[in-house]
């Protein structure tokens, strides 16, 4: 779509495309749209274009019928005005006669000036309406969609433009041939389009939108805590440096985010005491309490993976920007403010065994979905996740051994739900070991028949079934006093579990039942999930050095 100034006023061109010259030839069409203020003739531009690419859709529309349209149209839109002051002035005129005609006793006359004035202020409101309609499409044509939000500058631009050479109209000085001015090649610009003058919120949301899209299965969910993450990465990014233009930034932002987030409190949107607030409240509100009561920093692992999300949203977004900023290449210096980052340990083993023989009393065992889990995380290796998502059809046996097959979907109301795993490598067979079923667990799996088969259908009533887990696993740990924030947790029994495995069984065989990836491309020759031959070496291990499982296998026992 071109549009340039003459003498005359301003003339509105349209390029055809490729597709359709074989319909229309090659030569651009051409409308003279008058003598216009460089907005109206901004507007009208974006009308005509817009009718003009839906005409050509028309399998019989042809050349000169489609270019008598257009100026057709143009025609109506430039009488629009004109009629709407005259419409009013009209219909004021007759009622206006209709009264001095009652007052002079002239009723039926009256009458009908009466009709008329009601008509010509219906026709008045129908021009209003129409002009408000096409206001409303050229509003959302050049300020509110994304394709257009990408190309605003330029429009900006080509107005200014516009106006100045309507001021050289006005003066006495000759006016000069000027060439066109190209405002948009509609017709082959993807509406995803991201250029220099994009803001970062709207390049941004484009990339996220397109992740979405590659992963959605047609199925309705919540988004996965990973999108969730991305989005409020993106977000708190924004609310540190602003949002600006493509053109704004530069690699040094990247260690002004980081540096910010340095002093953001982790865990915040879990505290009342932030709830409403933005991040630079948060940090100002935190800093402002007593030293010894301010929440803890995100720490260095979490401040680096925000940084990592941000480049991948950045690279992504100016994939197609000449010039833009290389985040890639920069190092990012951790701020002091960060907390350390905490490693996870394994559990001693006198505070497994304080849980587990909390864990057999017979009065929590009244709880199973509380009371099984610790067994269960140490001696298959599982997730918490992994272990609430658990249906009594898992349990399958493979060439003779007992085993849990979580390549199989869940079972949901009849329909096959995908498992929600967290990697591609969780998709796995696991081992059972014979004390799962000495402690009396296999049992009690099989008789288990809860809400759509899941083993502990109690978590399942929350909106986040691992969540619960967590929470309350977290909580007992606390009260037998065998809790480290962040150190010795629930999670602390994959390691465990993952050591023992690596002892009897060695790496490769550990990294399959725990759902690892290959740490080299050797290791991950072969069959991805676990052999017989690896399932029948897990089950022969022998019991874990110091760990005291009589409890669950007396409890068994005496049932």
């Amino acid at each position: 779509m071109y549009l340039w100034k003459r003498e005359n006023g301003f003339t509105f061109q349209q390029r055809i495309p490729i597709s359709f010259e074989s319909q229309f030839g090659k030569s651009p069409i051409r409308v003279n749209l008058g003598p216009l203020s460089a907005a109206s003739a901004r507007k009208r531009a974006i009308i005509l274009s817009g009718a003009a690419m839906q005409l050509m859709d028309d399998a019989q529309m042809t050349r000169e019928t489609l270019i008598h349209s257009l100026r057709a149209l143009n025609d109506e839109l430039q009488t629009l005005s004109k009629r709407h002051y005259p419409l009013g002035l009209r219909a004021t005129m007759a009622r206006q006669e209709a009264k001095e005609l009652e007052a002079d006793g002239d009723h039926d006359a009256a009458r009908y000036f009466r009709e008329k004035a009601i008509k010509l202020a219906g026709e008045k409101a129908s021009v209003e309406d129409f002009k408000q309609r096409l206001q409303t499409i050229v509003d959302a044509l050049s300020k509110d969609s994304i394709a257009w939000e990408a190309e605003r500058n330029t429009f900006e631009t080509v107005v200014r433009t516009l106006g100045s050479m309507g001021a050289q109209a006005q003066s006495p000085q000759p006016i000069q041939q000027v060439e066109p001015i190209q405002l948009q090649s509609l017709e082959h610009r993807d509406e995803r389009a991201v250029t220099p003058a994009t803001k970062l919120s709207v390049a941004g949301r484009i990339v996220l939108k397109s992740r979405r899209d590659a992963l959605d299965t047609g199925e309705v969910k919540k988004a996965s805590r990973y999108e969730e993450r991305l989005e409020s990465t993106l977000q708190a990014f924004l609310d540190i440096v602003g949002d600006h233009s493509i053109s704004y930034y530069l690699p040094l932002h990247l260690q002004d985010f980081a540096t910010a987030l340095g002093q953001v409190p982790a865990n915040r949107s879990k505290f009342p005491i932030f709830k409403g607030l933005s991040l630079k409240q948060v940090v100002e509100k935190n800093e402002r309490l007593p030293k010894g009561e301010r929440y803890r920093h995100l720490a260095e692992t979490t401040i680096k993976s925000h940084v990592h999300e941000i480049k991948m949203i950045w690279s992504k977004a100016t994939a197609s920007v000449k010039d833009a900023a290389n985040f890639d290449n920069y190092n990012v210096t951790m701020p002091k403010a960060a907390s350390a980052s905490i490693d996870r340990e394994a559990l001693p083993a006198a505070s497994i065994n304080k849980w587990l023989a909390d864990a057999a009393r017979p009065e929590l065992m009244k709880k199973p979905h509380k009371a099984w889990l610790p067994l269960l995380g140490y001696l298959t290796g599982m997730r918490l996740s992994e272990i609430v998502f658990l249906q009594s059809k898992d349990l399958v046996i493979i060439d003779g051994n007992e085993v849990f097959d979580l390549r199989l979907p869940l079972i949901i109301g009849g329909e096959k739900v995908p498992r929600p795993l967290k990697t591609k490598t969780s998709v796995r067979i696991v081992a059972l070991h014979p004390l799962l079923r000495e402690c009396g667990f296999i049992d009690f799996m099989k008789r288990q028949r809860g809400r759509d088969g899941f083993v502990f259908p109690r978590y399942h009533s929350a909106e986040d079934p691992a969540d619960a887990a967590q929470k309350q696993q977290g909580n007992w740990m606390k009260a037998l006093g065998i809790h480290v924030t962040q150190r010795q947790v629930f999670h602390s029994l994959r390691h465990n579990a993952k050591s023992w495995f690596r002892i009897h069984a060695g790496d490769t065989v550990a990294d399959r039942q725990c759902g690892h990836a290959a740490k080299t491309v050797g290791a991950a020759y072969g069959f991805k999930s676990l052999e017989p031959e690896e399932v029948e070496k897990l089950m022969a291990m022998p019991h874990p050095r110091n760990i005291d499982f009589t409890p669950f296998i007396n409890l068994c026992a005496d049932r």
